[in-house]
C-alpha cells in the first residue's frame, strides 16, 4: 500500500459544517474548498436503489421507519436539509466523480447487511472507471468481507469505533484493507505507529477543531475526515 504523499482533507458528508450533510450543495462546496476526497454514507431502499443518507432510520429527515422499509421515491421525497432531496449515488458520482475521489461508506439496516449492496455499488464504480481512486469503508466486518468477495480489487478501509476498539489489526488483515479509519479519541502515537508498521494508512474521523487537527497531523496521520474542509486546508502547507 502506498500512503498519500500529504495528509488528505476528507470532506465528511461533504462540507457539512456549512451545508446540509450528504446533499449536492455540500459536495459542491467541498470541491470549492479544495477537499481531496468526499465521504458519503450509503443505504439500500426497498426497491434496490442506493441512496446517500447517514442514518438507516428516517425520523431525522422527517420520515418514519427506515430506508430499507420504503421505495426510493418515498425517501427521495423527504427533506435532507434546506429542501434538498436525498441523492441517488448514481447522480452523485455522475456529477462529481471526475472532479474528486470518494470514500463510499457502506451502512446496514437494523436487520443486518443490505443484500446485494456491495456488488451493486462495485458495479457502479467499475462502470465509471473510478476503481483506483475510490475507497470503500464500513464498520461492519461482514459487509467488508462480502465486498472483498465480489470485488477483489476494491480499495478497503476499516472503520474503528470506540464501541469496538480492539482487534483492528486482525480485522483489517482479514479483509485486505489498505487503511484504517479510527475515531479521533482512539488515536495516539502508538496507534499511528502500529498502523504504519502494518502498512496501513490512517484516516481519522471526525475532526473540526483546529487544535485537534494539529495534534493528529503532528502524529503523522494520513488524513482527517472533517465537516470544515477549508479549516483543515488552511493548516496544511500549500501544495
Amino acid at each position: 500500500m502506498t500512503r498519500p504523499s500529504r495528509p488528505l482533507v476528507i470532506a465528511h458528508r461533504g462540507a457539512s459544517g456549512y451545508r446540509p450533510e450528504n446533499t449536492m450543495p455540500a459536495y459542491e462546496l467541498a470541491v470549492e474548498q479544495d477537499a481531496d476526497m468526499i465521504e458519503v454514507d450509503l443505504h439500500l431502499s426497498a426497491d434496490g436503489q442506493i441512496l446517500v443518507t447517514h442514518d438507516e432510520l428516517l425520523h431525522g429527515i422527517g420520515g418514519y421507519g427506515e430506508v430499507a422499509d420504503h421505495p426510493a421515491d418515498f425517501v427521495r421525497g423527504l427533506d435532507a436539509g434546506a429542501g434538498e432531496s436525498v441523492p441517488f449515488i448514481d447522480e452523485v458520482l455522475d456529477r462529481f466523480a471526475d472532479r474528486i475521489p470518494f470514500n463510499l461508506e457502506l451502512k446496514r439496516s437494523t436487520a443486518g447487511p443490505y443484500k446485494g449492496l456491495e456488488e451493486a455499488l462495485w458495479t457502479r464504480v467499475v462502470e465509471r472507471n473510478i476503481e483506483n481512486k475510490t475507497l470503500f469503508s464500513s464498520f461492519f466486518d461482514p459487509v467488508l468481507r462480502e465486498l472483498r468477495a465480489v470485488a477483489g480489487a476494491a480499495r478497503i478501509a476499516l472503520l474503528v469505533s470506540p464501541r469496538y476498539p480492539d482487534g483492528w489489526v486482525e480485522r483489517a488483515r482479514a479483509v485486505g484493507a489498505e487503511a484504517v479509519n479510527p475515531e479521533a479519541r482512539l488515536v495516539d502515537a502508538a496507534l499511528v505507529e502500529q498502523a504504519h508498521g502494518e502498512g496501513l494508512a490512517i484516516y481519522v474521523y471526525t475532526v473540526d477543531e483546529p487544535d485537534e487537527m494539529k495534534r493528529l497531523l503532528d502524529l503523522g496521520v494520513d488524513g482527517l475526515f472533517t465537516n470544515v474542509p477549508d479549516v483543515m486546508r488552511s493548516l496544511l502547507p500549500a501544495s
